[in-house]
């Protein structure tokens, strides 16, 4: 599997992205856990409140499909990981 990073994120964590190897399918909130292991510089953005992760980031998959801390993973999917987007 495939993480890109886009601005900021490529930045703080320098790279753009990262090969993981999933044994299994997992939920997202577990894969930014196991990305922040490889990757030490995102783990502050992992904080924790009231046992949930705060919305620093959006991730996609399968596309551009908006994923939740609960939605499931494969190996296969490219996962992007890129800061909340609004309008205006």
């Amino acid at each position: 599997m495939k993480v890109r990073f886009f601005k900021p994120f490529d930045e703080l964590s320098g790279k753009e992205e990262i090969d993981l190897d999933l044994k299994r399918p997992m939920p997202v909130k577990e894969l930014l856990g196991i990305i922040a292991e490889k990757v030490p510089s995102f783990k502050p953005y992992l904080r924790k409140e009231k046992d949930e992760i705060l919305n620093y980031f959006v991730v996609l998959v399968r596309g551009d499909e908006i994923l939740k801390l609960q939605d499931v993973i494969y190996d296969g999917d490219m996962i992007k990981i890129l800061p909340p987007i609004s309008g205006g």
